[in-house]
């Protein structure tokens, strides 16, 4: 699935199919040291969860600091990506010292996944339906929760199982489009035919044409 670039998200690390540069190395190592920090965040206090509670001054320090490491990461300058990563780490330490000062809950002891979608809504998958249930009393901010049951019922579609063989062909392959195509025709198959035109008799004017 493709997804649009922002400077208030962490960098994607991304596996290289062709032989690393010295660069890619050192900018994969740095940006793993983020992504596991933004996870255990994400875990203990919810996927973008906090950064919507504090105040306008303290989310914009945090977001150009962010901004910060995709600008090392466009210049190619390991030693900046250094210190801006370093910097991101301390700005979610600032942002759960806040929640915990602010009396912010944790999220409850349920085994859970967050996502946040290409619109910016955030995404839960648990369990079972009681987790779901629980879930949305502890978590408001939550656009959608998903339970494994719903995901077997969605599995179970014919086209869904086409997806699903391919998938055991690639493992690894993403899926960048998810549509049903419609049936090829003309356009007009469903539209009523509502010129009745006997044989032998004129047919009818429909549009005045200047001559």
């Amino acid at each position: 699935m493709s997804r649009s670039r922002s400077k208030k998200d962490v960098p994607q690390v991304e596996v290289k199919r062709y032989e690393p540069t010295s660069w890619d190395i050192q900018a994969h190592a740095v940006l793993v040291e983020l992504e596991a920090r933004k996870d255990k965040h994400h875990q203990k206090w919810g996927c973008e969860r906090l950064i919507t509670l504090v105040d306008t001054e303290f989310r914009e320090k945090f977001w150009v600091q962010m901004a910060r490491v995709w600008d090392a990461t466009d210049r190619k300058d390991i030693d900046r990506l250094r210190k801006s990563v370093y910097g991101m780490v301390k700005g979610y330490d600032a942002l759960e010292k806040w929640a915990e000062d602010n009396g912010v809950p944790q999220n409850p002891p349920l085994r859970f996944l967050e996502w946040k979608t290409q619109d910016g809504k955030i995404m839960a998958v648990v369990q079972t339906i009681n987790d779901s249930l629980d879930l949305q009393r502890e978590r408001k901010d939550l656009h959608t929760i998903w339970t494994l049951e719903e995901f077997e019922v969605v599995l179970a579609d014919p086209f869904v199982q086409e997806v699903l063989m391919l998938k055991a062909l690639e493992p690894t392959a993403q899926v960048k489009v998810f549509k049903k195509t419609a049936p090829v025709g003309s356009g007009f198959d469903d539209m009523e035919d509502d010129l009745h035109v006997l044989v032998g008799e004129p047919a009818p004017k429909l549009f005045n044409v200047p001559r």
